[in-house]
């Protein structure tokens, strides 16, 4: 999941009748008023950096959303949308898909796979429980496909939850939580693939899978890494996930990777190896200017004014938001 950007504050002004003040004590009194304007606003977005007022409504976003799809390797195929990433293994066996997309665009990730002539879907990989990788579960348990997912992605699915920087989601309805979970790992012989699911420990969330296709050479990262066009690498640290957990992700996805392996993110553009070392090497970057700047002993208000992303991430609210989550974990 991609965090929100931003939730602009309002500031209310009296209105009508005015009292006549002395100008000097007119002019203090807006010195005044200014001042706690921007403390307001500091402690807001931090008051914020959890918990939006409410979830960003992206209807109107995702129903202009056009789901294409593009030929990864032999059998394999990315469908790219607003959501995340699907990957789908087609052949004898049945449709295989790696997550489903948010659940409104249901009809839109069905006409794609239309497109493409496969056959019924018979399992569904999720590599998370954010919704814009779960979404379709239900409707696709209902087809009578199989949902395997790691064991605490099942567990966070079964309540309603906060997700961090982005807001409350609901529950899953009990169709839709995985039928067949593992906790470290497991493997498909599907489609004359055989497909390595595996936890690579608590990341972006304490319950993320990647699913490496070993003969086709494709891995499907979820949202252990992201596209550079979304901003910081996101992690929801109020169900699991943290920075250290990201790098140690990406150090992990690196290891089990070659130059030919094909990386398809949870997020943004299908890369490849250099492409992850990249990634990986912006985050470790930016939590380096983060740690560096705790040691020197600024507050954390002066780290986000550093603008510690500066060439790696967009500036922005949501940017400063994820700078005081990671100067958090870093100075505990």
């Amino acid at each position: 999941m991609s965090p929100v950007t931003d939730h602009p504050l309002s500031l209310l002004r009296r209105r009508g009748r005015h009292w006549q003040l002395p100008p000097i004590v007119a002019g203090a009194f807006w010195l005044l008023c200014g001042a706690a304007t921007i403390l307001f606003a500091q402690d807001q977005t931090k008051q914020e950096i959890h918990t939006p007022a409410r979830r960003v409504d992206l209807t109107q976003d995702l129903a202009k959303t056009e789901i294409h799809s593009r030929a990864l390797r032999g059998n394999l195929q990315v469908l790219l949308g607003n959501g995340g990433n699907i990957v789908v293994s087609t052949g004898r066996d049945g449709t295989l898909l790696v997550d489903d997309e948010y659940a409104v665009l249901l009809p839109k990730v069905r006409a794609a796979l239309a497109e493409l002539r496969s056959a019924p879907v018979k399992i569904v990989v999720n590599t998370h429980w954010h919704d814009d990788h779960t979404g379709g579960n239900a409707a696709f348990a209902r087809d009578g496909a199989l949902i395997i997912a790691q064991e605490n992605a099942r567990r966070r699915m079964q309540s309603d939850l906060v997700v961090s920087l982005w807001g409350p989601q609901m529950a899953s309805p009990p169709v839709a939580w995985p039928a067949i979970t593992f906790d470290q790992s497991l493997r498909l012989h599907w489609n004359g693939d055989d497909i390595d699911v595996i936890h690579v420990g608590p990341a972006h969330t304490d319950g993320d899978a990647i699913v490496f296709f070993r003969q086709q050479n494709v891995i499907m990262t979820g949202d252990l890494m992201f596209g550079y066009e979304t901003g910081p690498p996101y992690f929801d640290d109020l169900n699991g996930g943290s920075a250290r957990g990201m790098i140690a992700a990406a150090d992990t996805l690196l290891g089990l990777i070659n130059e030919q392996t094909i990386v398809v993110p949870g997020h943004g553009e299908v890369t490849d190896r250099a492409g992850l070392q990249i990634y990986r090497d912006r985050l470790v970057a930016m939590c380096d200017r983060i740690t560096a700047a705790i040691a020197r002993g600024l507050s954390e208000d002066e780290v986000v004014a550093l603008h510690p992303t500066e060439g790696f991430a967009k500036a922005g609210r949501g940017t400063d938001r994820w700078v005081r989550i990671v100067y958090r974990e870093y100075h505990r």
